[in-house]
């Protein structure tokens, strides 16, 4: 995968990379990621949309409105591991 580094540069946020590294633990909910966090369930809605629009993780079940499971892509994983090699 050819390095974006407009990509690494959007990831380098407190927010987001510790919300990318935590899924690679696995699928969480947004209230798992908030308290692993220490983050508001409302900053972490707002930077879960920013991750799925960038194709960084992806909502496993979209439809339901509550209990709603995200995982990180392979991009995300890549797009990680690119910004710590460099």
């Amino acid at each position: 995968m050819k390095i974006n580094y407009e990509l690494i540069s959007f990831i380098q946020g407190k927010r987001r990379r510790a919300i990318l590294n935590f899924l690679k633990e696995g699928v969480k909910t947004p209230k798992q990621i908030a308290s692993k966090c220490n983050l508001s369930i409302s900053n972490i809605s707002n930077t879960l949309s920013e991750l799925i629009e960038k194709g960084l993780i992806i909502c496993k079940n979209p439809k339901s409105h509550i209990n709603r499971y995200f995982e990180i892509t392979f991009k995300g994983k890549e797009l990680l591991s690119q910004s710590d090699s460099i």
